[in-house]
């Protein structure tokens, strides 16, 4: 019975020793031995055998020696491996650069994006940045609160909000308003020598006089109040201002007919009226402005230029506008599909963006006013079908749901080494 019980116990260790030695552990770094997550590991035949984590380590079972494997990942180039020996017994280290190829509008460049504010129990319903910082609406399971962080993203303040608020709005002067259905409430801080003491809600409106309030309100200077208005379905804008000294005559700054939807509804009324041509008219033409410190920026795509005015609402300079658009075979030139109708600014640098998506991946492109270009400065692979994005101080920020539980998370990446 002895000598049974002990070939057991040996027969145990072999099997234990066995399974030890079969187990490789392994960490995933990027070309400047970054930690890279979400890297998966496969066998020659596809087969997903592991993913790497948050520290960039994962762990293969049942792996001889002589198998290959290879590690893959949406921004970096795939990296083939022969087991080893020596890999059962040291970390085995996978090391990817990024890729260098060039796909159709699509340039992989750019750091690798990380979790900003890292609670993994909260999901972020919306965000927002100004000067004064990040604000957050996280949602837990039974209550909800609002936080103010720095931009290291740790915590300044925090106070309990009530589960119907879902969006952060922030408005042409920066201050900071948490919307629910029916009200809007402004957030308001308490500060002494530039420390926030305290953070609490203030100003309170009904949605409906909000928006009768700022719906219109395209930016401001010290001097002037722009405003933008649509007609005609949506395909004519014209941009007003108003001068600060408690005038209410409007002045015109530019008017912009999206000519090529105006005559399509015109040739659409003979079949029939508005109503029945859908949402087809309801899309507005998008030709946004933005203030900068030294001048106002018009982006008139429908007339591709770029149009300058002063902080009084007075014309400067137009500039060339190009990058939405490709040479069609035809001669004429088109809008680029891909292209996501959206420039961002930057308002601690004045640097403007623009972002174009395929297949769910976001491309950030940097904006070159002058010249009318833009210029590929982050590829977002591996994060698809991202939410929110903001670009503030050479960051981009963006939520982005990646684990079970479905909570979206706030991620950052740098722009620039």
């Amino acid at each position: 019975m002895k000598k049974l019980l002990l070939i057991i116990i040996l027969l145990n260790c072999c099997v234990a020793f066995s399974q030890q030695e079969n187990v490789i552990k392994g960490v995933c770094l990027d070309d400047r031995n970054k930690v890279l997550e979400n890297v998966g590991i496969y066998s020659i035949d596809s087969t997903l055998l592991a993913v790497s984590d948050e520290q960039g380590m994962f762990k293969l079972f049942l792996t001889k020696e002589g198998d290959s494997i290879f590690a893959s990942h949406l921004a970096y180039e795939n990296i083939f491996h022969v087991v080893k020996k020596h890999d059962f017994t040291n970390t085995l280290v996978i090391k990817m650069n990024v890729f260098s190829t060039m796909l159709p509008e699509v340039e992989i460049v750019g750091n690798v994006p990380h979790v900003a504010y890292d609670n993994k129990v909260i999901s972020i319903e919306d965000y927002e940045i100004n000067e004064k910082g990040i604000y957050i609406i996280a949602k837990r399971r039974r209550n909800a609160a609002l936080l103010h962080l720095n931009f290291s993203c740790d915590t300044l303040k925090e106070i309990k909000i009530s589960n119907k608020f879902y969006n952060l709005f922030k408005d042409v002067y920066g201050e900071m308003h948490l919307v629910s259905a029916k009200e809007v409430w402004q957030v308001g801080h308490l500060s002494m020598n530039n420390k926030f003491l305290e953070m609490r809600l203030l100003y309170h409106s009904t949605l409906e006089n909000f928006l009768k309030s700022f719906s219109n309100v395209a930016c401001t200077t010290d001097s002037i109040i722009v405003t933008g208005n649509y007609f005609f379905y949506n395909t004519e804008l014209y941009y007003n201002f108003y001068k600060n000294d408690g005038s209410k005559k409007p002045n015109l700054l530019r008017h912009i007919v999206d000519k090529e939807g105006r005559e399509l509804a015109i040739n659409m009324s003979k079949f029939g009226g508005f109503e029945n041509a859908g949402d087809m008219f309801q899309r507005p033409i998008y030709d946004p402005i933005f203030k900068t410190d030294t001048a106002l920026v018009l982006f008139s795509f429908d007339e591709g230029k770029t149009i300058i005015y002063n902080h009084l609402g007075e014309y400067i300079v137009d500039k060339p506008l190009v990058f939405h658009k490709y040479k069609h075979w035809n001669g004429k030139m088109k809008v680029i599909q891909k292209w996501n109708k959206k420039v961002i600014l930057d308002e601690a640098t004045s640097i403007f963006y623009t972002t174009f998506v395929e297949d769910g991946i976001t491309t950030i492109k940097r904006i070159d006013v002058e010249n009318g270009t833009a210029e590929t400065v982050s590829v977002l692979g591996g994060f698809p079908f991202i939410e929110n994005l903001r670009i503030h101080g050479g960051k981009a920020y963006f939520l982005f749901a990646d684990d079970n539980s479905k909570n979206k998370r706030l991620y950052e990446v740098n722009l620039y080494d």
